[in-house]
């Protein structure tokens, strides 16, 4: 499951509204330099409170694209708030006989549980109303293999408070953290059996964070991971008094070293946001410096 040249993409806003339709622009842009053709939903632009038009809107454009049976990418055209209220109306019929990529990240975590459950593969990814910043060129170069069906390599500074581990394998899934705590207790709750759980966040103070861990692990959640993957937990505003333990300590708190713990992945709510496809094999290494990720070619990837 992955683009080729000429593909059709379908620009989405599932969620909270866009405040700046130059993003649209800058989408369909880079899009184009890809050689990829793209359409932008029709209540795309919509506003409705918070949100990207109406429940009902909001559904309809991305039921659509769905549907569509010359889309092969559904890129969320960002997140916030709102995919939750749509995700169960979704009729995924056309999808399942059709399969193909849905990219974005944050608020996307709950479309891209449902995908998990379905058993298919999705894309966690920067989001264009990330492009009114700078994204590094790796980053996109990154994002662009994931698409594409190459392979998915990349590497970042090992954090002090890393594990110790040689190599690690397994099916990667997980998402924004309250996102997945929210999802806790409903047929939408990650399956992290055996799998590298990835987690990131913004703008959550640490008793919440810790909170959302304890409530992850009480869960089963954390039980018998193969790995956790911690990306970019980002604008944590101060605890007053003092929590008393840093975000990394929280973490190790909870999941009491029975599997492989590595801080800092370059992903989540920053420009440097790299991707991660949901329902693949992840590989990753360390050594006295660096961490490595590496995720293979889609199996059907022509060169």
């Amino acid at each position: 499951m992955h683009l080729q040249q000429n593909d059709l993409v379908a620009l989405v806003s599932p969620a909270g509204q866009l405040s700046d339709p130059q993003i649209i622009v800058s989408a369909q842009k880079l899009l184009k330099k890809w050689g990829l053709r793209s359409y932008v939903g029709r209540y795309a632009l919509n506003r409705n409170g918070h949100f990207a038009g109406n429940d009902q809107q909001r559904l309809e454009d991305f039921q659509a694209a769905l549907d569509h049976p010359e889309v092969k990418l559904i890129w969320a055209l960002r997140g916030g708030y709102g995919s939750i209220r749509i995700v169960d109306e979704l009729d995924f019929t056309k999808f399942k006989k059709q399969p193909k990529l849905v990219a974005g990240f944050s608020d996307i975590t709950i479309i891209h549980q449902k995908i998990q459950k379905l058993g298919f593969e999705s894309l966690h990814a920067f989001m264009p109303v990330q492009l009114k910043n700078k994204i590094p060129q790796m980053v996109v170069k990154q994002t662009k293999n994931a698409l594409f069906g190459r392979p998915v390599s990349y590497s970042f500074n090992k954090h002090p408070q890393n594990t110790s581990f040689n190599v690690v394998k397994g099916t990667v899934t997980g998402g924004n953290l309250a996102t997945l705590y929210s999802l806790l207790g409903t047929g939408l709750a990650p399956d992290t059996h055996h799998k590298i759980l990835f987690i990131e966040d913004v703008s959550e103070p640490l008793y919440a964070i810790d909170r959302m861990m304890i409530a992850l692990k009480k869960a089963g959640k954390l039980q018998d991971l193969k790995a956790l993957l911690v990306g970019q937990f980002t604008q944590i505003p101060p605890n007053t008094p003092g929590f008393g333990q840093s975000l990394y300590e929280i973490i190790l708190t909870h999941t009491q070293g029975k599997y492989p713990i590595i801080f800092d992945a370059p992903i989540g709510h920053v420009t440097q946001n790299y991707p991660l496809i949901f329902g693949r094999e992840l590989i990753l290494t360390q050594d006295n410096s660096n961490v490595y990720l590496h995720q293979p070619a889609s199996n059907h990837h022509e060169k």
